[in-house]
């Protein structure tokens, strides 16, 4: 029997959906409220489009311009409205069409009047691009005024809008107020409900505001953040109608970016007279040597400044044309809510799973940050937003969480989503403690996913119409494996075939039934993990303590060359370690993490014949001088590129190399690139007089590996499909020194360490990700050390110390490094004796 795709769509039609998204592989993407994805026939159809006709500055073309314009009667259809009622304002997304209107909104009573102002209003729980707006009205002089979550359901409620505020005047001599809020959270997925715009205009939030001591006797008008909600849902406007509705259409179609729109209800245009500037295309008359102007008067055309982004917006047409024949129209005979059942139900399918998952010690698994529980679909979109627990009650970090789901190759977001009102609710933080994990050292968008054992942000997943049932289930069974270990329970799934739809007023969702379990064949993990103290004193100090190998890895995220006896220390590191990579097409620097072949790239460096000579299975070696310069080779193609967000100068080694590096790894228009000699990136660290310089390295000079520790942790991992021996488990961390003593975690403790006759400064611990994961004999990608590495250490991924080099004790010039060198660390400067 086949597998239960979607509870709504057929599996046939299921799999033509599918088939328009082969290119994923086996990529599961659960980012659909981050960007939705393009049916692979949509560019083509697009670019079928380009070839075949040709479009020209609308202010120029006519036919452009009429193209335009059906494209505009298009976006109202969509929304099952009109020109009669609403009009297109083409924006470059919903950020910008958010600030157009604070930016034009009339907030006082009369043009000039600076006396009688309304109020700006926004729900706490917005994205930043709403917050922002703030900054904007009180340059207006509105008065600000914020509203959590709970009061403004609580006002929004309709029997609580009393019979003195039914009906109001039409204009209200206290100025206008504008309210913004989500139609659907983009942090959680919960609806707002976009059926009270009567009531907001009647004064249901008056009471609230009246509380605030703010003017309540103004005109009221609706700004909703449409960003989120129609990416899955139906926005029916003839149903309910905001002022003004805010949207990007890459939320809804994967492509074009850059491309948004203002919808602006007509008999609300009249207060978004306050644009200032002016451009291209939006005066009927300007004179330049006199403050003259007079804007057009039909709305877009006096809002859209300068030329149109005329080819991105000719490409909805086709956008729209895919999706329709694409998508069944199985809910309401309408593809949106068909889609909306399809990934809700998706979501509902994982917020189950979810709540069901226990340690072994019978804890609960995840917490949940929902302000629904998905027995209404009207109040919950297609997202489900989480963390996980460990078996003692303690947070996993999302950082640590996102490095799995990168090693089972699942996109999903992690940290706040840019709504910092609703992660501060759901995380239960005071301002003041938000402003701590600040000082901590926290900010938006880094990996700092614990603060004093604290979560400073959340795990979201979020469904678009190409997910199905095996999406959910992949990431169970990558939790179940990584986190929990414990047996995935698949719930029992049945299409729901829909014969009679009622209104969606009236419509009943189908509850699912879980009947029976089918239990995933998995491996258990079935001892307790230990926790290990890694705060120890070091013991004294050991001779016999050794530098067993030094490895340079010339090119960047390739395989290991292994020094047999000794190798000179250059100003950037080892020599010739990590001085070239390879990049792709679009000049971005390729690693193990897209492509764990790089891994089967032995470069070797030959010193007497002056050559890098790479070697590959199945391929024949390829050699390239060492020596060879720019003016020496003239041909050689100066380029940038990026490591770890540096632009670093280098030259192209050449079409032969590049043709081989393409065949090896099986990427097309693969180039190899050398780091020029003269390039100055630096180590980046706060404080420092004089940075170390860096080749191609992430983060610092050197990476010294213990091998005590290395088999300490080979002992607390616990998975028996995990066959590496000390040697093999050594190679994932891609150290340069590796060293033996008898003491494991020793090294973090170091400040110093002087190597035979050389010192190096420690610069702290290695930050971990997938690439430990991959084998690096075969490039086959496994779930540990990184998972052991999590639990041993409290979900701070470190394992290594990183290394700047200092110089010879003795102050000889000697810069040779040599193997079997006697190693002394040093814990604090005062001991340093040369």
């Amino acid at each position: 029997m086949a597998t239960t795709l979607s509870k709504i769509i057929e599996n046939d039609q299921m799999q033509r959906i599918l088939s328009e998204f082969t290119r994923l592989g086996d990529l599961c993407y659960l980012d659909n409220a981050g960007a939705a994805l393009y049916p692979q026939s949509l560019p083509q159809r697009v670019n079928q489009d380009l070839l075949n006709n040709i479009y020209m500055n609308p202010h120029t073309d006519k036919y452009t311009k009429d193209c335009i314009e059906q494209i505009r009667c298009s976006i109202l259809r969509h929304f099952n409205t009109d020109s009669s009622n609403y009009s297109v304002i083409f924006t470059s997304g919903t950020t910008q069409a958010l600030k157009l209107v604070v930016e034009s909104f009339q907030f006082a009573y009369e043009q000039n009047d600076v006396l009688n102002c309304g109020s700006f209003v926004y729900l706490r729980d917005n994205h930043t691009s709403v917050l922002g707006l703030r900054e904007l009205a009180t340059e207006k002089d509105a008065d600000i005024i914020h509203i959590c979550h709970d009061d403004f359901l609580k006002a929004l409620n309709p029997e609580e809008v009393t019979p003195s505020m039914a009906r109001r005047e039409k204009y209200q001599n206290d100025g206008n107020t504008l309210l913004v809020y989500p139609a659907q959270s983009n942090f959680n997925g919960f609806k707002y409900p976009i059926n009270c715009i009567q009531n907001i205009k009647d004064g249901c939030l008056n009471s609230y505001i009246k509380k605030q001591l703010c003017k309540v006797n103004c005109n009221w008008y609706v700004l909703l953040d449409a960003a989120s909600y129609i990416s899955t849902n139906k926005l029916d406007l003839s149903v309910n109608q905001p002022d003004f509705v805010c949207m990007s259409f890459y939320k809804i179609f994967g492509y074009p970016t850059g491309l948004g729109a203002l919808l602006v209800k007509n008999s609300s245009a009249h207060v978004l007279n306050q644009k200032k500037y002016f451009g291209g295309g939006t005066v009927d008359i300007v004179l330049s040597n006199e403050d003259y102007h007079v804007k057009r008067k039909v709305l877009h055309e006096r809002f859209e400044d300068g030329t149109l982004p005329f080819l991105s917006i000719i490409a909805l047409k086709h956008c729209f044309d895919t999706l329709n024949e694409l998508i069944p129209r199985i809910i309401s005979e309408d593809l949106m809510d068909t889609i909306s059942y399809h990934t809700f139900y998706l979501a509902k399918d994982l917020y189950k799973q979810l709540k069901q998952l226990e340690h072994r010690n019978g804890n609960k698994a995840a917490v949940f940050y929902m302000d629904s529980d998905f027995t209404d679909i009207k109040k919950q979109g297609s997202i489900v937003t989480f963390g996980l627990l460990r078996e003692d009650g303690s947070h996993i970090g999302y950082s640590e969480f996102q490095h799995m789901a990168d090693l089972f190759n699942i996109s999903v977001r992690t940290g706040c989503f840019c709504n910092s009102g609703s992660c501060q609710r759901h995380l239960n933080a005071t301002n003041k403690e938000m402003k701590d994990m600040y000082k901590a050292g926290h900010k938006c968008g880094d990996e700092i996913d614990l603060v004093n054992g604290r979560p400073t942000g959340a795990i979201r997943v979020s469904f678009g119409y190409y997910n199905t049932f095996k999406d959910v289930d992949k990431l169970i069974l990558m939790i179940c494996r990584c986190f929990v270990k414990t047996k995935q329970k698949k719930p029992s799934r049945t299409l729901k075939h829909v014969k009679h739809v009622e209104s969606k007023q009236n419509f009943k969702y189908i509850e699912s039934k879980v009947k029976k379990h089918h239990e995933e064949t998995m491996k258990l993990l079935t001892k307790d993990y230990q926790n290990f103290d890694i705060l120890q004193e070091l013991s004294p100090f050991e001779s016999e303590v050794t530098l067993k190998e030094i490895a340079i890895f010339p090119i960047k995220s390739c395989g290991a060359f292994k020094i047999k006896s000794s190798w000179k220390i250059g100003p950037k590191g080892f020599e010739y370690d990590r001085e070239w990579m390879i990049i792709k097409d679009n000049g971005v620097c390729l690693t193990q993490k897209q492509n764990p072949r790089m891994c089967m790239i032995r470069p070797i460096i030959d010193l007497s014949k002056r050559l890098l000579v790479l070697n590959c299975q199945g391929m024949p070696p390829i050699s390239i001088p060492l020596d060879q310069t720019y003016n020496e080779h003239k041909s050689a193609t100066f380029c940038q590129s990026k490591v770890c967000t540096d632009i670093i100068s280098g030259y192209d080694c050449g079409d032969e190399v590049a043709d081989w590096v393409s065949n090896a790894l099986e990427v097309s228009f693969l180039r190899l690139i050398r780091q020029s000699s003269d390039d100055t990136r630096a180590q980046k660290k706060k404080g420092e007089v004089d940075p170390k310089l860096l080749s191609l390295s992430n983060q610092a000079q050197y990476l010294l590996i213990n091998k005590a520790t290395v088999r300490w942790l080979s002992e607390k991992i616990q998975d028996p499909t995990f066959q590496d021996n000390t040697d093999e488990l050594t190679d994932r961390f891609r150290g340069n020194l590796i060293i033996d003593m008898n003491q494991e975690l020793a090294e973090r403790d170091w400040h110093r360490v002087i190597i035979g006759k050389h010192e190096f400064k420690v610069e702290g611990q290695c930050a971990r990700c997938q690439m430990v994961c991959i084998d690096q004999k075969t490039g086959e990608k496994t779930v540990e050390p990184l998972r052991t590495i999590s639990e041993q250490f409290g979900g701070k991924l470190r394992f290594g110390i990183y290394l700047s080099y200092i110089g010879p004790v003795d102050g000889s010039k000697d810069r040779v490094m040599k193997l079997n060198s006697p190693i002394k660390p040093i814990i604090n400067d005062d001991d340093i004796s040369r």
